[in-house]
């Protein structure tokens, strides 16, 4: 089975560290069990999201409060609908049982 890799998510994209290196997230209990590679970020990426969040605020302060709530009550109904792979994932990355 492949390991699944994780990437920055920054200004509506998916990106690799600036660093180019991952890490390795393992299950505590099952410590050969690699949960999935993610990027090993620097404070390089960490400007670049606090740019996008500034920048990308400046459009969400003006939309509409209707309009922000759909998309929060819409983001909120997709953890509900994946409520039972997230408990799943999440155990797994704390080396707990569900």
């Amino acid at each position: 089975m492949s390991v699944p890799v994780y990437y920055n998510f920054i200004n509506g994209r998916e990106v690799a560290s600036s660093t180019g290196r991952t890490f390795e997230n393992r299950n505590p209990a099952n410590p050969g069990e690699v949960l999935g590679l993610f990027q090993d970020s620097g404070p390089e990426d960490a400007r670049c999201a606090v740019s996008a969040a500034v920048e990308a605020f400046g459009t969400w302060r003006n939309v509409p409060a209707p309009r922000r709530a759909e998309v929060l009550y819409r983001a909120a109904q997709l953890l509900v609908e994946r409520k039972e792979q997230l408990a799943r994932d999440m155990t797994r990355e704390m080396g707990k049982v569900l």
